[in-house]
């Protein structure tokens, strides 16, 4: 019984919390970008593909990599199949391959709550969350089905159990550390050029003087992480151009190198601008809230002062974007999401050092850095569901359509026809969701055979009935005789 109360109140806690994330975050997630991305359509295409048939758009059985974009891209696996996981589970759906991002968002939560309760009584492990949570970039990246926030949980998980390791040396922390780290080799691209930086910042909090004491750890951490990137060259071969995009990394000088790495830590990109790409920012908001910048730079010193832990957390957030300079990769805040949770950290320790200086006015304080904090979030939802969700329809037009496909699929049903889309509406993610094979394709300009229902563009087509139904865009007819 006492087990019971014990556990009750933190589950109740986690369920709730969990409904009302979603909720929150699902608010006009089909509105917010407007349409989806090329990479989005992309990766919902493929994991319908695969979640039915288990091949891929080009016909491959369970391949490591996709090939998409017309022959352009290749999908890293970690998102891919995951999305193929949930379609295969719940089946293919526009709403589902954006809701998939949002599990991260709260798998993200509840990991970096579980680490900060490490470091953090729970008030301020809250805190974390919360300055988590309320990263613009969060709420963006949770409204598209794409691979960047991908990177945040593995981030989390590595370090995570490279602490617990640290503090209780029991090896199985420091199997789960490096296969994490391993795993995030192949989340996002972007993480090809953290990975060296990450395993060595690995061994230096680790090990310890001297060296010789820790050659079974070394061994053990590279042997469950190392083989993820050594194998990188072989698994290059059989899909040229799958790890690094086809951008090989260069070094033609020094000043080229370092303007990207310093370029990361652009106050203006850090907290006004935000991304270079219009749908990763909204130009007005930066990669972090304005108002959280006083709380990390006190953070800054804080850590500093602190102890092992919270210098390490520093050294983390200022060395992750070193090989970017290899890359060239600039002000793409979509690149650097890993960072987003030792941000989070380092600016709770800013709030935790700001409240005990400023004991007699601890209230005061507090209150003003909630008040601003939420004035400045909110600033940010109000840009977002506004003027950015309009701008988004500039460059990605909508995603209405989709209704057509969905009523193409029922009206045939309905009426017994047979379905047929004109070629210039074609859209394989959409089709990919209602029909499996029996959708037919033809020419705009010519008649299907009688007995069919045609989605088309043209209002009027002589042979042809329009039934008359409000979708947007797009018509149906149907040809009886």
């Amino acid at each position: 019984m006492l087990k019971i109360k014990k556990y009750f109140f933190p589950i109740l806690f986690a369920l709730i919390f969990s409904v009302l994330l979603c909720l929150f975050f699902s608010y006009k997630l089909l509105d917010v970008p407007m349409g989806l991305t090329g990479d989005e359509t992309a990766f919902g295409y493929n994991a319908s593909l695969l979640s039915k048939t288990g091949h891929d758009e080009n016909g491959r059985f369970l391949p490591l990599f996709v090939l998409a974009n017309n022959g352009t891209d290749w999908k890293q696996p970690i998102t891919q199949y995951y999305l193929a996981f949930l379609f295969w589970l719940f089946k293919p759906s526009v709403f589902l391959l954006r809701f998939s991002s949002i599990l991260i968002t709260l798998l993200s939560s509840f990991l970096l709550y579980k680490f900060a309760r490490k470091v953090f009584d729970q008030k301020y492990s809250l805190l974390t969350v919360l300055i988590f949570l309320t990263t613009p970039l969060i709420m963006i990246q949770s409204h598209m089905g794409l691979d960047n926030i991908m990177t945040i949980p593995f981030a989390i998980i590595w370090f995570y159990f490279l602490y617990l390791y640290e503090k209780n040396k029991n090896i199985k922390f420091l199997i789960v550390s490096a296969l994490s780290l391993g795993i995030n080799f192949y989340t996002y691209k972007g993480m090809r050029a953290v990975f060296p930086i990450w395993y060595l910042l690995s061994l230096i909090y680790i090990f310890k003087n001297p060296i010789l004491k820790n050659i079974k750890q070394f061994f053990i951490f590279s042997l469950f992480s190392l083989p993820f990137f050594l194998i990188s060259p072989l698994l290059n071969h059989y899909y040229p151009g799958a790890i690094f995009g086809g951008a090989r990394p260069v070094f033609d000088n020094l000043y080229n190198f370092l303007y990207p790495y310093f370029s990361s830590y652009d106050l203006t990109f850090l907290f006004i601008k935000g991304d270079e790409l219009l749908f990763h920012s909204t130009g007005y908001h930066g990669f972090f809230l304005l108002a959280s910048m006083p709380l990390f730079f006190i953070g800054i010193y804080k850590s500093i002062k602190t102890n092992k832990f919270s210098r390490f957390i520093l050294l983390i957030f200022f060395t992750t974007p070193l090989l970017y300079g290899s890359v060239n990769s600039v002000h793409r805040a979509s690149r650097l999401m890993c960072l987003i949770p030792f941000y989070a950290i380092i600016c709770t320790y800013g709030f935790q050092y700001l409240v005990k200086i400023s004991a007699n006015y601890k209230k005061i304080v507090i209150f003003i850095v909630l008040f601003l904090s939420l004035a400045n979030y909110y600033d940010f939802l109000h840009h977002y569901y506004g003027d950015y969700r309009k701008l988004t329809q500039n460059f990605l037009g909508d995603l209405k359509p989709y209704l057509s496909f969905k009523k193409l699929k029922t009206k045939s049903e309905e009426l017994n026809l047979k379905p047929y889309m004109a070629t210039n509406i074609s859209n394989n993610f959409f089709e990919s969701i209602y029909f499996t094979d029996n959708l037919n394709y033809i020419n705009p300009d010519l008649l299907p055979p009688p007995g069919s229902i045609l989605l088309t563009n043209r209002s009027y087509i002589e042979g042809m009935t329009n039934l008359n139904i409000d979708i947007k865009y797009y018509y149906l007819q149907i040809r009886n005789q």
